[in-house]
């Protein structure tokens, strides 16, 4: 069986809204200010209700500046996201279309509470999620890094599809694909005791990234050639421990993890 647990508490940044992008047909984004009590940081963070249940008693219990204790899970997805290239050379602007990835910290339960001073309210941060490195390791200087393909419960499943757009859905059955990233000595540990097609459990906490890579570009107005990123953010783990899952017992599906890979 598999982990896929997320613990979050801060205030409540300002009130919550249904989301209005492309990607949810119904949901609710709550914002939440946490000052962590575990690292000195203080971090925003976006999570998001689908439960149509819970939406409503969200809707009708909760407050910007009070205080939120939630339970959720990590949902990623694989979306066609669409940005905005300008030209170097004669400033001329064109669109490019490339595939994608989001994660969402997906809400189960909730408590609210009067909000206080923020040096009296206790920011957590906290996620442990476990699963099957299904490609190559990647690292750099003090740095590691990798994908987890977590187990998406059919419960679970059917929730989202009923609140994900027809075009994002696609490709995001079955699985959460959850970037990790390990730094220093945990980078260490990474590099000494774990390997791709290892089955692994991490703890540790959500942050926001960059995700940027180099795509070439050929102006279509000047017909000249530059290089531009294609950037967007994405949440990802900070590992804490990663350790082998030496107590997992593999399932008959356990192959249908060879046909998901990321670029």
């Amino acid at each position: 069986m598999s982990i896929n647990k997320c613990r979050i508490a801060g205030i409540v940044a300002e009130e919550p809204r249904i989301c209005k992008d492309d990607f949810y047909k119904e949901g609710l984004e709550i914002v939440l200010d946490i000052d962590r009590y575990d690292i000195p940081k203080f971090e925003r963070i976006k999570c998001v209700i689908v439960d149509k249940d819970l939406i409503t008693r969200a809707q009708d219990s909760i407050q910007a500046g009070e205080y939120f204790v939630a339970t959720g899970r990590l949902a990623c997805f694989e979306y066609i996201r669409t940005q905005v290239m300008k030209c170097p050379h004669c400033g001329e602007v064109s669109t490019r279309s490339r595939r994608a990835k989001r994660t969402d910290i997906i809400l189960d339960d909730f408590e609210v509470s009067p909000g206080s001073l923020f040096p009296d309210s206790v920011g957590i941060n906290s996620v442990s999620i476990s699963g099957v490195i299904p490609n190559p390791i990647k690292t750099s200087l003090n740095h590691t890094w990798f994908s987890v393909a977590n187990n998406r419960p059919k419960a679970a499943q059917e929730i989202l599809k009923g609140s994900i757009t027809e075009k994002i859905k696609s490709g995001t059955e079955r699985l959460n694909l959850v970037y990790v990233h390990g730094f220093h000595r945990i980078a260490e540990i990474m590099n000494d005791s774990i390997h791709q097609k290892d089955r692994i459990v991490v703890s540790g906490y959500i942050s926001e990234h960059l995700e940027s890579y180099k795509i070439p570009f050929r102006c279509k107005h000047c017909g000249e050639y530059s290089d531009q990123y294609f950037e967007y953010p994405i949440y990802v783990v900070i590992a804490r421990s990663v350790r082998q899952d030496l107590d997992y017992i593999p399932s008959s599906n356990a192959t249908e993890l060879n046909q998901y890979n990321l670029d």
